[in-house]
């Protein structure tokens, strides 16, 4: 399963692939053993909860660090820390999506498969 996630390929066969374009255009079903990846209206705002999470951890890691092992320099001014912070948190954000959806969609599938001709 978690094989299978960090692929991006069919939870059911580990095949067929989950996203069709960059960055997340998740296919409608699986091209090799027709998987529906859409299990109802809304399906994958777990996956955006899941890639929230993981951004956060590595955020709040981060600036833990930052704050007790880094000397504060003063070379950079209060507007450009928050400019990196959030360039820092959006890439976190684009790196764990693909990730995340397909965490999300292969655990739900590990809980309570589904058929592949089961649609929304």
């Amino acid at each position: 399963m978690l094989r299978n996630a960090w692929r991006c390929r069919c939870p059911r066969c580990g095949q067929g692939p989950l996203f069709r374009a960059w960055p997340n255009q998740v296919r409608p079903n699986c091209p090799v053993c027709g998987l529906s990846y859409f299990r109802e209206e809304g399906y994958y705002v777990g996956g955006m909860v899941v890639t929230y999470i993981l951004a956060m951890l590595v955020i709040v890691v981060v600036s833990l660090v930052l704050f007790f092992l880094v000397p504060e320099r003063g070379w950079l001014t209060e507007n450009q820390k928050i400019a990196a912070w959030f360039l820092f948190s959006t890439g976190l954000t684009v790196a764990f999506l693909r990730r995340s959806y397909s965490l999300w969609i292969s655990v739900d599938y590990w809980i309570e498969p589904w058929a592949p001709e089961e649609q929304k």
